[in-house]
């Protein structure tokens, strides 16, 4: 089916009242497996994160080079995510997931093998993260358009909140485990560590049998297919305003956490272990947010948690900028991962909802694109900004305009 000939599918045609609890959806084996394997890996993926900016400070004391790691981890995708979405809607997502854990698993062991061994540099580091650019440009539709052939829509709030609940519960622990480890044994511990973190989603996937929605016919051209996602994501306002928002906190939002390593280390004057403490308390936030989510998320208008993210994440980073105090600068942080949360997770189940099956893969690779492949763009301009200005005055630039975009949508009509 093409999409001059699709019907719009919109939030409000699904059943809120249907929506599962956070407990139903658990009690799906196969999403249960999942979930597991999902907050195992993601810890060791966040001990890697943490460790792995630590060391390019370390390395470089360059806060530009801080930003030209975070744009070589995602530059890949503004290049290869709607391709990548193409992928996720002609073959089964299950096997291409399995895929790129497999090799994500591998850079993780590169990586940790260059670092302890000492033979590590900056451009190791660089081409390691551009290499895992290139495997998320396919992970990423793939394992998000995946989730719904798990739960069925009629649970897909709850699943993607407890998805983000897994990815930043581990944010609480992970961060806080690798500023211990970083101190004592060093970075590359860390990375070994999250290389084998992976076999326990790759085991999960081996072990489920997800059933297959909307498969595309292999007949007709990427290209094809690639204009069909754009022009149903540029005819569906939900969506269209729902990816502006994204890309405007991927570039000036997000990248926040480019430069938590800059701000501990020249800001409020931390080591490691208080740095993974700052790192874990954005995701103290997460994961209050996502359990509410979860659990209460479909008594509320989505749109309007929505709204609320978009406007309280923003006003959070705006406070860090203003604080030098280590206590006070942890608190912002767990405003702003509670804001991302609400804002991030609930529009993701929002465009989810909104696209039909066989196009689901190419709508979630539009918000990869302007998710995570217009985020070279921001760790770029965060990494500048803060090597010319200071750490603060960019926190406080990236604040305001996603604050003014934030409150545009809120103000939007429906």
């Amino acid at each position: 089916m093409d999409s001059e000939s699709s019907s719009v599918v919109t939030v409000e045609e699904t059943d809120t009242s249907a929506t599962g609890s956070a407990l139903r959806v658990l009690s799906n084996r196969d999403y249960a497996l999942y979930w597991v394997g999902l907050l195992i890996s993601a810890t060791g993926s966040w001990m890697q994160n943490v460790a792995q900016g630590w060391l390019v400070f370390d390395l470089t004391g360059s806060k530009l080079y801080l930003g030209i790691v975070g744009a070589a981890g995602t530059l890949p995708m503004l290049f290869l995510a709607l391709p990548g979405g193409v992928i996720a809607d002609r073959f089964n997502k299950r096997r291409i997931t399995i895929l790129t854990q497999f090799l994500a698993m591998l850079q993780a062991l590169v990586l940790g093998l260059l670092t302890v061994t000492g033979l590590i540099k900056p451009w190791h580091i660089v081409a390691l993260a551009s290499f895992m650019g290139l495997v998320n440009s396919l992970d990423v539709p793939a394992r998000q358009a995946m989730t719904v052939e798990i739960v069925g829509k009629a649970d897909l709030l709850s699943a993607v909140a407890l998805n983000s609940s897994a990815f930043n519960g581990a944010r609480i622990l992970g961060p806080a485990v690798a500023g211990v480890i970083v101190g004592v044994s060093g970075a590359g511990v860390c990375f070994l560590i999250n290389a084998a973190s992976y076999l326990a989603v790759i085991v999960s996937l081996f072990i489920m049998h997800p059933t297959p929605l909307g498969a595309k016919s292999r007949d007709i051209g990427m290209i094809s297919q690639i204009r069909e996602g754009l022009a149903y994501a540029r005819r569906n306002s939900l969506i269209r305003d729902l990816l502006l928002l994204t890309g405007i906190a991927s570039v000036f939002g997000l990248q926040y956490g480019t430069l938590i390593p800059a701000l501990a280390k020249e800001v409020l004057k931390v080591g490691p272990e208080r740095f993974g403490i700052l790192v874990s308390s954005a995701g103290v936030g997460s994961v209050v947010a996502a359990v509410l989510v979860a659990a209460l998320g479909y008594l509320f208008s989505p749109r309007k948690v929505v709204a609320v993210g978009s406007i309280l994440a923003p006003l959070g980073i705006i406070a860090l900028s203003l604080t030098r105090q280590y206590l006070i600068a942890a608190t912002c942080l767990v405003v702003i991962g509670f804001g991302m949360m609400l804002f991030l997770a609930v529009s993701n189940s929002l465009v989810q909802v909104a696209s039909p099956d066989e196009l689901r893969g190419r709508i979630l690779s539009l918000r990869t694109l302007v998710f995570m492949g217009v985020a070279p763009i921001g760790a770029l301009q965060v990494g500048w900004l803060a090597q010319h200005f200071g750490v603060q005055t960019s926190l406080a630039i990236g604040g305001v305009f996603c604050l003014i975009s934030g409150l545009y949508f809120a103000l939007k009509p429906g």
